[in-house]
């Protein structure tokens, strides 16, 4: 209905051409579809990493459930290395408060936050994907309550290749790994590799390939797949499969973006990070491979079986590490509950 001022006008003439112009544009307004919502997810790692990856399946699979929600329903734009404009720990306050509605964020990155989200990048405490999906899936609960204080509602976790030693030269003896000057990914590593005597800098990886141009770095602690998507192979060549870790980045959504949505908005994004972790652990094992095929092929020599005494001083540090992240997290019941011990 046109509002009482139009109707009263007294040309016949005029009313009904405003008749003609408004009417149809109100109908439009009253049977249109609202317009889908989009949602920007927000992640450092270049698109062929293993978590960029996972975004990008994630949004595809918002986009194939948004069929069954015509009106209201959700899209997700990923914007990933260069095109997220927030690094490192940025990323974390970015998504608290608000400027951004999503994130993917490595553990060591959050951990800077809350050393608590380090639980999953403790150095040497599993030894398998079967066992980091269990300690995951133990934690839960618990990193759910630990992200709330972080204005963060959790979405998925997707799992890295285990963490392995990135070198100009090739890590042979505790000798050569005195020598590094290596980039390492959250407090613990760091702690790790200062406590063998090496140089150790804590940073994201965002700041690893300048770092590594201006010769202030000769090392880096990553998996594979993280430096075979970063392309490291150019000024590192030798690759030390230690099993560091299996560590996790936690995709997350702003609580108060969350809380604002619809519940079948909800359930999109929520069936969308199902299907997104159920082939980001059924598949992360066949990219080990993969990523060890890509830096063969650019000439890297890569030692899957580093010297036991490598091993073996790393082990030693990461005892003393691990009980210091425990008291300095606050982890005792976690630990308790969803750790079988200290690295062995």
């Amino acid at each position: 209905m046109l509002p009482a001022a139009l109707v009263k006008l007294s040309k016949p003439g005029l009313r009904q051409t405003l008749q003609t112009l408004i009417l149809p544009v109100l109908t439009l307004g009253l049977l249109s579809p609202l317009a889908a919502q989009t949602l920007h997810l927000i992640n450092e790692y270049p698109a062929t990493s293993v978590t960029a990856a996972a975004d990008l399946q994630f949004a595809e699979n918002v986009k194939q459930l948004a069929a069954a929600l015509p009106s209201g329903s959700l899209t997700v734009v990923t914007e990933q290395e260069a095109q997220n404009p927030f690094k490192g720990s940025a990323q974390v306050s970015a998504l608290s408060e608000g400027k951004v509605e999503m994130a993917t964020l490595f553990a060591g990155i959050a951990g800077a936050a809350d050393p608590f989200f380090l639980l999953s990048s403790l150095p040497f405490t599993v030894n398998s994907f079967d066992e980091a999906k269990a300690l995951a899936n133990c934690a839960q609960p618990a990193v759910e309550q630990h992200l709330r204080k972080l204005n963060a509602h959790l979405l998925y976790v997707t799992p890295w290749p285990p963490s392995g030693i990135w070198s100009a030269t090739p890590v042979t003896n505790q000798a050569s790994l005195r020598a590094l000057r290596i980039r390492t990914y959250d407090d613990n590593s760091r702690g790790v590799f200062e406590q063998v005597g090496a140089h150790s800098e804590n940073l994201p990886f965002s700041a690893v390939p300048a770092k590594l141009a201006g010769g202030e770095l000769n090392a880096v602690l990553s998996s594979g797949d993280g430096g075979a998507g970063n392309r490291l192979w150019d000024q590192l060549s030798n690759f030390s499969a230690i099993s560091y870790a299996i560590p996790l980045s936690y995709t997350v959504i702003n609580q108060d973006v969350w809380q604002q949505l619809k519940p079948e908005q909800q359930a999109q994004l929520s069936e969308a990070a199902k299907r997104t972790s159920d082939v980001s652990w059924g598949q992360v094992k066949d990219r080990i491979e993969a990523n060890y095929a890509r830096m063969r092929e650019h000439k890297m020599t890569l030692n899957l079986t580093p010297a036991q005494e490598i091993q073996d001083s790393l082990r030693n540090a990461a005892r003393s590490q691990v009980a210091a992240w425990q008291q300095k997290a606050n982890a005792g019941d976690i630990v308790g509950q969803c750790l079988k011990g200290s690295p062995q």
